[in-house]
């Protein structure tokens, strides 16, 4: 049972899942489409578990997995076996890009915490102008009424915002490559290509990411430490922590966005 029996649907292997996707595009058969998505459900799981550290939010894992699945359906539809594309890649990007988008239109964070944002930011911009430099999270908690933990939760909330724009940025970026030139007959760039440069691209923007923020990122994404770890680890606070990488996210995100205006290799 996918997902350690939190979902209904049986992870099936199928021995030529390659064989199966063409014969289900021969003959339209609802039960081949079945076995396939059996097969392919391991991606909806795969999918969700990569982006744990952005779902943090009042909505249920099922209602994820359940729009999870109905995006390996649709790429399952879309999918032409014809064009050389990988399925696996293919339907796994489709799927993150749908979540992302589900999440998006959903109430994805308490009203409480976009309140809390406002206080926050509002809080510190008084302090900064009272104490002629940054505050200290404990000073910012006291100013604000809250306990330090209550302040580290709310900012740890908080960074989900940034999180899921940039993960939303790199998912359309690489989607729209796709369309247009994968899967366009007249152009030959690959893939495979595509996944690459976008990859260099991203490598290449984190290389010249301030000394801090490259710091930051790499603690972040590639050592999973939390925001109050990371700031333990720089000797800054929490907060200064949310401030430094909401500016390397927004460096990062201004980068993908020139590749994929005209940056692309050719």
């Amino acid at each position: 049972m996918a997902s350690n029996g939190r979902n209904t649907i049986n992870e099936i292997k199928v021995a030529e899942p390659e064989e199966l996707m063409r014969l289900y595009k021969a003959t339209g058969d609802v039960e081949l489409r079945n076995q396939l998505v059996m097969h392919y459900v391991q991606f909806v799981n795969v999918a969700i578990y990569s982006m744990r550290s952005i779902l943090l939010s009042n909505i249920p894992f099922e209602d994820f997995f359940n729009q999870g699945v109905l995006a390996l359906i649709e790429c399952i539809e879309r999918y032409d076996p014809s064009r050389g594309a990988s399925f696996d890649t293919y339907s796994y990007l489709g799927i993150r890009g749908s979540i992302l988008k589900y999440l998006r239109k959903q109430n994805w964070l308490p009203n409480r915490v976009w309140e809390a944002r406002k206080r926050i930011t509002q809080g510190r911009s008084e302090l900064e102008q009272t104490l002629m430099r940054e505050p200290t999270d404990r000073e910012l908690a006291d100013y604000l009424g809250m306990s330090e933990k209550q302040l580290e939760g709310l900012i740890s909330e908080m960074s989900v915002i940034d999180t899921v724009s940039f993960e939303e940025l790199l998912e359309s970026t690489y989607a729209n490559a796709t369309e247009s030139s994968c899967y366009a007959e007249e152009t030959d760039i690959s893939e495979k290509i595509l996944h690459e440069e976008l990859i260099d691209a991203l490598a290449s923007a984190i290389d010249a990411l301030p000394p801090k923020q490259k710091q930051v990122i790499s603690l972040y994404y590639y050592e999973n430490l939390n925001l109050r770890e990371i700031g333990e680890v720089i000797g800054v606070s929490q907060q200064r922590v949310s401030q430094i990488r909401a500016k390397a996210l927004e460096n990062l995100s201004d980068a993908i966005k020139k590749f994929e205006n005209g940056g692309k290799k050719k």
